[in-house]
Formats: structure tokens, C-alpha cells, sequence
């Protein structure tokens, strides 16, 4: 190690010879970058510097910023713009009993750099930290690019990364002219029925359907009903009553079958729905399935035991059964719940015609009858249990009275084994 401090000078005259713009400007950018080192290493000492010690190393920094810029200008270089206060780390200053170098004594004035005497003074040497400080110092001014070095490297990296990118873009795909206006306007697009759409939007869609459907099977019109009531089942297909509506278009049309399977259906996606439940029973009986008719009644009883249509529909499934006394007790429950109903006195009088006891029979469907004329059952029944009790023109006058009200009603009754 050589026995000389490294000199500020040496340094700071290094830099400036390196750079390419040797302007006042730039040089100030290197003796700020060298007092700005030479702050951190006093801030970063422990134990902090004394005043003392940061006085004379700006002193000397400085006295070489002034050497440097007198060999490139007659102007007075540029003053540094951090103040001459002890570093952010230092304690309180208190002045030692006995300063270190007796030449510096009148140094430990506070006051700013600019005041103090301006005649040359020799160079105090430097203490041992601030020799350390100084070498740091003169060697980061040595080898250190420029920050304006790096910004131009930076930008010129930046530059060629942009031209790399814009070559190895692939160029645009040929965008077509636009259409040229015409004075018709284009037709609107058929917009797609939205079977993704959400569930609100269906359900919307699927009463519309019903709804229509509704007024197609009022009309008799069944084939039409059919065909919207399928469209309503394909939105929502978990609405056991929209199987229900179209059973009974089937059963209308005379297609029982179908009819029971959309009931099945129905009961699938709800086994407590009275309406399927009821109305299978009845196709049931039309089939001859007494048996599952009545399982499906006694299901709905045990739901709505004080239903009496549900009764009297238990009441007849039973009759035709042949199960006479279980048919009556559930007629006689029924007309105790809802005294004089034409429909259940029918039944009960039905009930006591399979039973034999004719006379009563006869006695429940003059009843029925005398409530509503036009009851074709109880008309058949009647002239049933009058031919079998001997009149024979009053049994034939009902039956033909039947017929006219329900042509069908002759294959009805021998379907059920009454002739």
C-alpha cells in the first residue's frame, strides 16, 4: 500500500477525463455522486463520526473539486448542495477536552463552509477513518459508471428490445372493407330460442306454453294441447303438474296408456300429488286395474282423509272391485262430509247394484237423478236395476235416455260387467 493517501483529485480528474459531454453541468454530477459517498460513509460508521471528522474530509473534497474545475473553467466550480452537518447518525456534538490535532482547533467552528477563511491552508492529514473513507470513496469515482451512463445504456437496450419486438411481430391479418350502406336496412337476425336461458326464463316460457295449451283442450282441440304441453314439459321438466295436464289431453283422446305414463311421470317428481294420484286411479278402472286404482286411492286418503271426492272415487274403484261393503262405507263417509252430491249418491247407488240390493239402488239413483237429469250413469244404473226387478220398458227408457246423453256409455257399463 502506498504510503500517500489516495488523493480526491486524482479521482475526480479520472472521471471528467472519461466522460463525453464535458460540461459544468455533468462535472457537477460527479463532485455531487463523490460528496454524497462521502456522507454515507461517515452516516454508516460506527461508532458515528465526530464534526471534526466530517469537516475535514469535505474540506478536502472539496479543495479538489476546485483544483479539478480550475483545469476546465475560469468560473468557480459548483457548491455542494448537501449541508456541512454532522451526518444523520451523529450524536450531539460536544467538543472533546482535548482536540486530536491542534492544527484543526479553529476548524470546530459550526458555521457554513462559505464563511470560513478563504487564505490557503496546508492539507491536514487525514485520520485513519477518513483514510479508509477516502479510498472508498476514490475508488467508486474510479470505477463507477455515470448514472447518465446508465440511463443511456438503459435506454439503448430499451430501444433495441422495442425493434426486436415490432420485427418478430406478425403482421395484422387484411381486415375487410366495410360493407357499403344501402338504403334498405338489413333484415334483423332471427334470434335463437335461449334453451341455456336461466331458470326464471324458462319457467316464463313453459306457463306461456301451458297457458295456450289450456285454451287448445278447452276448445276439444287435444292434438294442439299435446304439442305445447310437450314444449312446457321440455323447459321444465320437473313441474309434475304440466304431466298431469297433458295425461289427461291423452286421456281425452282416448289414449290411455300414454295418459298413465305422463301420470307415472307426474308421480315421479311428486308422490304426494293428489291430482295424478286420482285421476291414475281412474284410468286404472277404465283398464280394469281395480286393484292399482285403489292402491293409488288409498294413497290419496291417507294424504286428504276429509277430501269426500276422494272418497267417493274409493267408492267406486271398490264397487268395481267387487268390494261392495268397503265401497259403501267410503260413499257413506263421503255423503256425511257433503250431504246430496248427485256424483257420490250415483256411485252408491252403483255400489248397491253390485251388491244385489236393487231397490236401494234404484232409491240413490232417483235421488241422483232428481239433482241432476242429465247424469248418464245414474240413468244406465237405474234401467239396470229396473230390468233386473222386472220393468223392463222403465229399464229400457233409462238406458236410452243414457245413450242419448253418452253415446258410449253401453261399452262403458260392459266393460265394468253390468249388462
Amino acid at each position: 500500500m502506498n504510503d500517500s493517501p489516495p488523493d480526491y483529485f486524482e479521482a475526480l480528474v479520472g472521471a471528467v477525463e472519461r466522460m463525453q459531454n464535458n460540461n459544468r453541468s455533468t462535472r457537477g454530477a460527479i463532485y455531487d455522486r463523490a460528496r454524497k459517498l462521502l456522507l454515507e460513509e461517515a452516516q454508516s460508521a460506527d461508532p458515528p463520526w465526530q464534526l471534526v471528522e466530517v469537516v475535514r474530509e469535505q474540506r478536502a473534497l472539496e479543495a479538489a473539486v476546485e483544483e479539478v474545475e480550475s483545469l476546465f473553467t475560469d468560473e468557480p466550480p459548483p457548491r455542494a448542495k448537501t449541508s456541512l452537518l454532522p451526518p444523520a447518525k451523529a450524536r450531539r456534538y460536544e467538543p472533546p477536552p482535548e482536540p486530536e490535532y491542534e492544527e484543526d482547533e479553529t476548524e470546530l467552528d459550526q458555521g457554513p463552509y462559505e464563511e470560513d477563511p478563504v487564505e490557503p491552508e496546508p492539507k491536514p492529514a487525514p485520520s485513519r477513518r477518513g483514510l479508509a473513507t477516502r479510498r472508498r470513496v476514490v475508488q467508486e469515482v474510479r470505477v463507477s459508471p455515470q448514472w447518465w451512463v446508465w440511463v443511456g445504456i438503459g435506454a439503448f437496450l430499451l430501444l433495441i428490445a422495442l425493434v426486436v419486438i415490432l420485427l418478430l411481430r406478425p403482421s395484422p391479418p387484411a381486415v375487410a372493407p366495410p360493407p357499403p350502406i344501402v338504403s334498405a336496412p338489413p333484415a334483423p337476425e332471427k334470434v335463437a330460442t335461449p334453451t341455456e336461458s336461466s331458470d326464471e326464463d324458462r319457467l316464463r316460457r313453459a306457463r306461456e306454453h301451458v297457458a295456450r295449451a289450456n285454451d287448445f283442450a278447452r276448445a276439444s282441440d287435444y292434438g294442439s294441447a299435446i304439442g305445447e304441453y310437450t314444449e312446457a314439459i321440455r323447459l321444465a321438466p320437473l313441474d309434475a303438474n304440466i304431466y298431469n295436464n297433458r295425461a289427461f289431453a291423452y286421456w281425452s283422446r282416448g289414449e290411455t296408456e300414454l295418459a298413465i305414463a305422463d301420470y307415472d311421470a307426474a308421480l315421479r317428481r311428486d308422490s304426494t300429488n293428489i291430482v295424478a294420484l286420482t285421476n291414475r286411479a281412474v284410468a286404472n278402472n277404465f283398464r280394469g286395474d281395480h286393484e292399482a286404482a285403489i292402491r293409488d286411492l288409498d294413497r290419496a286418503v291417507a294424504l286428504r282423509p276429509d277430501n269426500p271426492d276422494i272418497l267417493n272415487s274409493r267408492c267406486w274403484a271398490r264397487a268395481l272391485a267387487g268390494r261392495s261393503k268397503d265401497a259403501l262405507a267410503d260413499c257413506n263417509e263421503s255423503l256425511r262430509l257433503r250431504a246430496n252430491d248427485p256424483n257420490t249418491l250415483d256411485s252408491r247407488g252403483f255400489a248397491y247394484l253390485k251388491a244385489g240390493e236393487l231397490d236401494r239402488a234404484v232409491a240413490d239413483y232417483d235421488l241422483a237423478l232428481k239433482i241432476d237429469p242429465k247424469l248418464a250413469g245414474a240413468l244406465y244404473g237405474r234401467g239396470i236395476a229396473r230390468s233386473r226387478k222386472g220393468d223392463k220398458k222403465a229399464g229400457e227408457a233409462d238406458i236410452a235416455a243414457a245413450k242419448a246423453l253418452r253415446p258410449e256409455i253401453d261399452a262403458v257399463f260392459s266393460r265394468y260387467g253390468m249388462r
